[in-house]
């Protein structure tokens, strides 16, 4: 008798080979139907057609039982191997769509390894799944250019500012401590002002890399009435603080460079309330993406938001409209 195969029916349609697979293994097509939530009819319908559209018998029946043919075990092992691929491919968009999956390029002012994206990265905030993150170490300067066209999805930056085109969400104030040679007499001392140091050279790094950074150390000076002596420029933390063992100057560093104990070099409190420019993520509002989301909600429960008193914020609405 001659059968019209079901319109719907593919070749490798995976409603089909699930519909096969439970009949391969129960090997009785009551049992699969009850398994698969269906009538038997129509499950055995579906299994004729898909013999018909592969070309081959794929089950032999007699009224006793049920088993499979050579052609059946083929594709019972290729069926279950599509199977099983096709659920990873679906728990792998569904990892997509939350964040979970994919890559995620970030760069970092070398500062911020030593606490800040730790801090995001910490287990504590949740596994990362299949999520990659490729970090890259440069300057403030260099990921801002980098996240502005594109070749990084954001950026751990010293800035106070939101550069042209990019959302910026601060992350930390860190307070300044000065780093002496150990030799140093004012090495001995609890805290130090900036007039005791204004006749040794001040190691600081080159204003094109951290030019928020450089203006404030230097804001500081001048709102002390002083002019700090020039020494050095060193690039990051790490060079400055070799420097400083060097005997070729101070540096006014963030508290955690303490992280970076160096032979020779000692930490000693400011008296001056002089705080850094907030280390601060930077990325571009335009290009937003579920990995970059997933990367955000870390940020905020590492570095929760603080509400701000509503003087300084009116204040700070205030700046913003005049600027406007």
């Amino acid at each position: 008798m001659n059968r019209t195969r079901p319109s719907s029916l593919g070749p490798l349609d995976l409603r089909h080979l699930r519909y096969f697979v439970a009949v391969a293994e129960e090997l009785h097509f009551g049992r699969a139907a009850q398994r698969l939530s269906i009538s038997q009819p129509p499950l055995s319908e579906q299994i004729r057609g898909l013999e018909e559209t592969l070309g081959t018998p794929l089950f032999q029946r007699t009224r006793r039982r049920v088993s499979l043919t050579s052609s059946g075990r083929v594709l019972y092992a290729e069926a279950t191997r599509l199977l099983a691929h096709a659920a990873r491919v679906a728990d792998v968009m569904a990892s997509a769509r939350t964040g979970s999956a994919g890559e995620l390029f970030v760069g970092c002012v070398p500062s911020g390894l030593f606490g800040v994206l730790p801090a995001i990265l910490d287990p504590r905030h949740g596994a990362l799944g299949a999520l990659a993150i490729h970090v890259s170490e440069a300057h403030t300067a260099d990921i801002v250019a980098a996240v502005t066209d594109g070749r990084l999805d954001a950026g751990l930056v010293w800035e106070d500012r939101a550069p042209p085109g990019l959302a910026l969400r601060p992350l930390e104030r860190v307070r300044f401590i000065v780093a002496l040679h150990h030799a140093n007499p004012l090495a001995a001392r609890k805290r130090v002002t900036l007039a005791d140091l204004i006749d040794l050279p001040l190691i600081v790094p080159p204003r094109a890399v951290t030019p928020h950074q450089f203006d404030r150390i230097h804001a500081g000076f001048r709102e002390a009435g002083l002019t700090p002596r020039t020494g050095q420029q060193a690039r990051s933390i790490a060079a400055q603080l070799g420097f400083v063992a060097s005997g070729l100057g101070y540096a006014l560093v963030p508290a955690y460079a303490k992280s970076l104990a160096m032979a020779g070099v000692a930490f000693v409190a400011l008296r001056e309330s002089l705080d850094s420019v907030p280390l601060s993520l930077v990325w571009n509002d335009e290009r937003t993406s579920s990995q970059l989301d997933a990367f955000r909600h870390r940020v905020d429960l590492a570095f929760p938001l603080r509400p701000r008193a509503p003087a300084r914020a009116l204040r700070e609405r205030r700046g913003a409209a005049a600027v406007r």
